[in-house]
C-alpha cells in the first residue's frame, strides 16, 4: 500500500468511525486506532527514506575527485536525480539515489567548473567509469 492510500484508507475509516450509525464505542474506537496506525506507518517510514537520504547525502565519492571533472559530476549527479524520479525505484532506492545526486553536487561545487583531471592511467572506479561514459569519454 502506497502512503497516499494509507492516508485516503484512514480518511475513510475516521469518517466511517463518525459517521456509522449502529457501531458500538468499541467499533468506533478500533476504526480511529485503526487510521492513526496507518498515518503512523507513513511517519515511521518517511522517517526511514529521510534517514536513508541524510546517509547517502554524506558519501564523500574519494576517488571521483581524481577520476572526474567538473562536467562529469555534473552529469552523474543529473543521472542519479534521474534515476531516483523512476517509477520503477523502491522508496528507499529513491532516497538513497536522490542523496547521492546531492552528494555528487556538493563535491562538483567544492572543485568548481574549472575541475579537469586527466583520464586516470589506472583503471576507474565504477562511479568514474559511469561518470566518464555518459559523456562518451
Amino acid at each position: 500500500m502506497t502512503p497516499h492510500q494509507r492516508i485516503v484508507l484512514a480518511g475513510k475509516l475516521e469518517s466511517r468511525a463518525e459517521t456509522a450509525e449502529g457501531l458500538s464505542s468499541e467499533k468506533r474506537t478500533a476504526l480511529r486506532r485503526a487510521a492513526h496506525n496507518l498515518l503512523a506507518v507513513n511517519a515511521m517510514e518517511a522517517a526511514k527514506h529521510r534517514q536513508i537520504f541524510k546517509e547517502a547525502s554524506k558519501v564523500s565519492w574519494p576517488e571521483v575527485r581524481s577520476e572526474l571533472g567538473y562536467r562529469h559530476m555534473v552529469q552523474l549527479a543529473d543521472v542519479f536525480e534521474g534515476w531516483a524520479l523512476d517509477s520503477r525505484m523502491t522508496p528507499e532506492w529513491t532516497a538513497k539515489l536522490a542523496g547521492w545526486a546531492g552528494s555528487m553536487r556538493t563535491l562538483a561545487e567544492e572543485v568548481g567548473p574549472d575541475w579537469d583531471p586527466p583520464k586516470p592511467e589506472r583503471s576507474l572506479s565504477l562511479v568514474g567509469f559511469i561518470g566518464r561514459n555518459l559523456m562518451d569519454e
